[in-house]
């Protein structure tokens, strides 16, 4: 898209006319009642005026001008990278620090359109399976600025696998065994070995990377390490059997501990995706909304020994395929 916006401009720039009047609708031109102002300019100065433009001074305007990304539509790059920079610059505005083009959600070979009927409506699908799943279905089913496929099998499959069994599951197994052994308290003596500290410093190692991709829109990569720290997770408490170490009340405890502190990371770096689900997954701890800070996922021991944990509702209902 950048090699796009590059061509374009390099084949040579033309005055572009910023009326209309081949048509009446719109905002007519000050002195010229036969014009109306061409929409891909009034439109686009609706980013500034909704901050409070041209009051510079504005709070609203000050705190998110210029803008430090521009995500749009890969089908309207034009307007946003070439246009809207043209126009800010002539008016001496700052220009946003980045423009991301995303792609399109496809059915088939074929762009989703009304006009074409070939839409999943995501009203449905949300009353049906709840926004989050949703979210986090696109989220990751799409490589973020390409288009992608999408469809209903898969987003069921994707609600089962990954939030069902492998975050929901490990939240509730995880809970129920430390409020059955550890009196439902965070345990308060533990002592991480070498495959405990494997495991939560990966975090810590990675907290520079995983920034670094987001900020280059690289939310795949985030997505992935979620899932794949989700996974190594569940297999760590299989393969430790704290169900087994009840003679040794050290290992029990720093297992729970250890496992409770992943579960806590992990809702944190989903929380952007899963909202309202990570702040469910977080009562386990008693952590409100305003209390997620995301630099706290490289601390190995956040979470203070005595401190109640909560049972909690299950977090995702599996879902019973038809073909099942």
């Amino acid at each position: 898209r950048k090699n796009e916006v590059i061509s374009f401009v390099k084949s040579g720039l033309k005055d572009l006319s910023i009326s209309r009047k081949s048509f009446s609708w719109g905002i007519k031109v000050p002195n010229n009642s036969q014009h109306v102002i061409y929409v891909w300019l009034d439109a686009l100065t609706n980013y500034i005026s909704a901050l409070n433009f041209p009051n510079k001074s504005d709070k609203m305007f000050k705190t998110f001008w210029p803008a430090s990304l521009h995500l749009i539509g890969k089908d309207i790059l034009r307007f946003h990278a070439v246009y809207w920079p043209a126009f800010l610059l002539a008016a001496k505005i700052p220009l946003p620090e980045k423009v991301y083009g995303h792609g399109w959600i496809l059915d088939g070979d074929e762009k989703m359109s009304k006009s074409k009927g070939n839409i999943l409506d995501p009203i449905e699908i949300i009353n049906q399976y709840g926004l989050d799943p949703l979210r986090y279905y696109l989220i990751k089913e799409v490589s973020f600025g390409n288009d992608g496929n999408i469809s209903q099998s898969r987003l069921e499959d994707c609600i089962n696998s990954d939030l069902a069994n492998n975050f929901g599951n490990l939240c509730q197994r995880v809970t129920a065994f430390a409020i059955k052994n550890c009196d439902g308290k965070i345990p308060n003596k533990i002592k991480f070995n070498e495959e405990d500290l494997k495991l939560l410093d990966k975090f810590k190692m990675n907290i520079n990377l995983i920034r670094d991709k987001i900020d280059n829109q690289d939310i795949n990569f985030y997505i992935d390490f979620v899932v794949n720290m989700l996974f190594e997770t569940n297999k760590y408490f299989n393969d430790q059997e704290p169900w087994n170490k009840k003679d040794n009340t050290l290992r029990l405890n720093t297992i729970i501990y250890t496992t409770l502190e992943i579960v806590r990371k992990v809702s944190y770096m989903l929380y952007p995706i899963i909202p309202q689900s990570s702040i469910n997954a977080l009562k386990i701890f008693s952590i409100k909304e305003k209390e997620i800070e995301f630099s706290s996922i490289e601390i190995h021991n956040f979470l203070k020994g005595g401190d109640k944990i909560d049972k909690i509702d299950i977090l995702f209902k599996k879902i019973e395929k038809k073909n099942d």
